[in-house]
């Protein structure tokens, strides 16, 4: 019989789950910061700036494509410089650019409520995306501490047992 006919045909839940929603290695977001190695660190940091780097990417592209008639090349240029921030963190882990990276809940709290309140966008749209900024707010105090250990953090186990 074939090797591929052996398999037990159930569904291990628990293993799937344990590999593509949760592992320790992987997804590491509540372990703290001083026992986590270059191997998690580079896993959080990896999805952080790919979220990071998608977000203002769009918004870039849309501002820069209705920017000009509409006055709002300023949040394209900023866009931008955070697409470029998040690729350099995510490259080189350096510390200046996980400070702009933080800094990036702040200012894009601060254009909601300047310029988002009193536009045609619904009360509730704007008190969910000011949660959601919130939390990446506080996400990235996270990420500013991972870029200050991170030369000093140990490197991950290898694999070999």
């Amino acid at each position: 019989m074939p090797a591929w006919k052996k398999k037990n045909k159930d569904l291990d839940w628990e293993g799937m789950f344990r590999k593509y929603v949760w592992n320790v290695d992987t997804t590491p977001y509540f372990t703290a910061v001083p026992d986590l190695n270059r191997r998690q660190a580079n896993s959080e940091v990896r999805f952080y700036c790919w979220f990071v780097i998608i977000l203002f990417g769009v918004i870039t592209l849309t501002s820069f494509k209705v920017g000009i008639e509409k006055g709002s090349v300023g949040v394209a240029y900023y866009g931008l410089t955070v697409v470029c921030a998040a690729v350099m963190f995510g490259i080189a882990k350096f510390y200046p650019a996980a400070l702009y990276l933080s800094a990036t809940p702040l200012v894009s709290l601060t254009y909601l409520w300047l310029y988002g309140m009193g536009s045609e966008r619904p009360l509730g749209d704007t008190i969910i995306v000011t949660l959601v900024l919130l939390a990446l707010l506080r996400y990235s105090l996270r990420l500013v501490a991972i870029a200050k250990a991170y030369p000093e953090m140990s490197e991950a186990p290898s694999d070999d047992t």
